[in-house]
């Protein structure tokens, strides 16, 4: 599951302009701290109760974009990159990641990122995507 996140990464880092730094929180290391930055990384998964040996596990990927308070831009920007993350990534199917095939994702949720920074403004998109798993029989 975790797998997903390097090509949700490399399609964002597609699809922004070039002024944004995309990282993901297990694909990437280093300091999270540009001008434009766009953050990657796992929410939480929903498993709905199932009575065959199969599960469905369907996560929740968080995509955040940060820009500075300061920055007289940094509205037209976020406003900018929250329409591209939305045409890269909702409806887009990821297929085989690691042997499993995905699903389309599908935005879910838009709200303020938590713990922003003082001098910091941003948005965070939720996306949702489903996986099937084989349990034992």
């Amino acid at each position: 599951m975790l797998a997903l996140e390097p090509a949700i990464v490399e399609r964002l880092r597609a699809s922004l302009a070039v002024a944004w730094t995309v990282k993901g929180m297990f694909s990437d290391a280093g300091k999270r701290e540009p001008d434009l930055f766009a953050s990657v990384m796992f929410g939480d998964a929903d498993v709905p109760a199932s009575e065959v040996p199969g599960v469905l596990v369907r996560p929740l990927w968080l995509v955040t974009l940060v820009g500075r308070r300061a920055d007289a831009e940094a509205a037209p920007q976020l406003d900018s990159a929250f329409a591209l993350v939305i045409e890269a990534l909702h409806g887009w199917a990821p297929g085989q990641v690691t042997g499993r095939r995905w699903e389309r994702l599908q935005l879910v949720r838009v709200k303020p990122p938590p713990f922003l920074e003082n001098g910091l403004v941003g948005i965070e998109l939720a996306f949702s995507t489903s996986a099937r798993f084989d349990g034992q029989p």
